[in-house]
């Protein structure tokens, strides 16, 4: 991130109307079904794999510095306390563990706003659901991504196939 980068008139002006009545944030939710011989643990792999892209996506780590007196918008600067684990969350789902709880718990997180003082996403993984499947939420600023870079991040972070692209640190 070097020295910061600041942010634009328009991801800024998401960052002011932002109120605990409209978060301005944006999520997703994919379920998965794994496969019934699958012994891994499907939480710990997902970090693993997102700890290791990390580099590929810099705003993963970057979290907000603001301007001296607030004279001008803030700037994206490297969290040099940067914890996954502040990021990533295990969860599990109440009976009776199927989709209409997890859209019930995922409404109540999504209208919850994000910390500022850490980089401007989450994602959890909810496990113990029916028929095998894990849930994954993701919840991320809009300040620090639009629809396009939406897309591109998640082509650069997750995988189609069930075995993991090699993506080469810096």
């Amino acid at each position: 991130m070097g020295d910061g980068k600041k942010l634009s008139s328009l991801d800024a002006s998401f960052l002011y109307l932002e109120t605990p009545e409209m978060p301005m944030h944006v999520g997703s939710m994919a379920i998965f079904r794994l496969p019934d011989d699958y012994q891994g643990d499907f939480f710990e792999e997902f970090k693993a794999m997102i700890a290791s892209r990390l580099h590929i996506a810099p705003i993963l780590k970057a979290r907000l510095e603001k301007a001296p007196l607030d004279i001008d918008h803030p700037s994206w600067v490297e969290d040099d306390q940067f914890d996954i684990d502040r990021h990533i969350f295990r969860a599990s789902l109440p009976a009776p563990r199927d989709r209409a709880t997890l859209e019930r718990i995922v409404g109540w997180m999504h209208a919850k706003l994000l910390n500022r003082a850490r980089p401007l996403w989450e994602f959890y993984v909810f496990e113990g659901m029916k028929d095998n499947e894990i849930g994954l939420y993701s919840k991320m600023h809009h300040a620090c991504i639009d629809g396009g870079a939406g897309a591109a991040l998640t082509n650069m972070i997750y995988d189609i196939s069930p075995v993991p692209r090699n993506v080469e640190p810096p």
